[in-house]
């Protein structure tokens, strides 16, 4: 399943990175972007995507467009899985247009599934490109890890045998019975343009969680030394980081996007600072009584 919005610069590419792997691709259209996280944004930013592009594909014979208008992300999603469901597949990969494998972990994930059917839902790790492809975000932590470029993929596959349902945007009703798999995700969804950026934080599933002053004081004014970069919960991600590893083919030479470095004004890098300063010791405050909570519970 790819989701078709504003990501023509990616879909032919994404296309040609699942291919090979699967039996069948649903493209899920819908001319204007969901309701329920930013009420103006259907009237504000139409779909740029095109179908007509999907036609470019050497991989057109199995590709599905699924048409239509939803609220929710989570709505879009499961009218592909009830499509999928009722064509006899068995398990549906969720790959947005903006992620990407290396062959041989795409097929090191769908070994692992097909070895562990039991599962409702299948996780693997991902790196969060930033900017470029010559950026990555370091979290804070991952699975015990700290200071790390890795993250969790909030969703590789679900199981299309267990009643499983998409219930809030990428995450379905059980969110327990998963195996994380070890095929690595590249997600570029940070990789935009100044406008694709806006358009994209005025679209997304996570709008009404966006930090009002993230796009001008992390966005259009990052430079390497800027820190938590996270748009909803910054504290999370540390900073950008160089990465020099290796990329999936579609992703060699993909070209950085137009963008604007904007330096922050003394009065903007104060009120910044100042805000960093809040979000961190609310994040310490939380770690504490976490910490508190598991001592009184011992």
């Amino acid at each position: 399943m790819i989701l078709f919005f504003d990501c023509e610069q990616f879909i032919l590419k994404t296309i040609e990175n699942c291919a090979p792997f699967v039996d069948k691709i649903y493209i899920s259209y819908s001319p204007q972007p969901w309701s329920a996280y930013n009420a103006e944004a259907p009237s504000l930013y139409a779909n740029r995507s095109n179908p007509e592009i999907l036609k470019q594909s050497v991989y057109f014979d199995k590709l599905e467009l699924v048409q239509g208008v939803w609220e929710t992300e989570e709505a879009q999603r499961n009218a592909c899985r009830t499509k999928a469901i009722a064509d006899g597949m068995d398990y549906l990969i969720v790959q947005d247009a903006d992620e990407f494998y290396l062959p041989e972990t795409y097929q090191q994930n769908i070994d692992e599934i097909l070895a562990n059917p039991q599962y409702n839902m299948y996780q693997c790790p991902w790196m969060i490109f930033w900017k470029d492809t010559k950026h990555v975000i370091l979290h804070r932590e991952h699975l015990g890890e700290r200071n790390t470029i890795y993250a969790a993929c909030p969703l590789f596959a679900i199981n299309l045998h267990v009643d499983n349902p998409f219930t809030s945007r990428r995450l379905t009703k059980d969110i327990d019975n998963k195996l994380i798999l070890q095929g690595m995700c590249f997600h570029l969804s940070y990789v935009f343009s100044d406008e694709e950026m806006v358009r994209k934080i005025n679209t997304w599933g996570h709008s009404h969680q966006v930090n009002k002053n993230w796009l001008r004081w992390k966005w259009l004014a990052w430079n390497p030394q800027t820190k938590y970069l996270n748009p909803f919960n910054s504290t999370q991600w540390i900073k950008a980081v160089p990465y020099t590893g290796k990329l999936p083919k579609e992703l060699i030479d993909f070209p950085t996007p137009p963008q604007t470095i904007i330096p922050l004004s003394l009065l903007e890098q104060i009120k910044c600072n100042w805000q960093d300063t809040i979000s961190l010791g609310s994040f310490q405050l939380r770690q504490l009584s976490k910490q508190v909570k598991r001592l009184l519970k011992n």
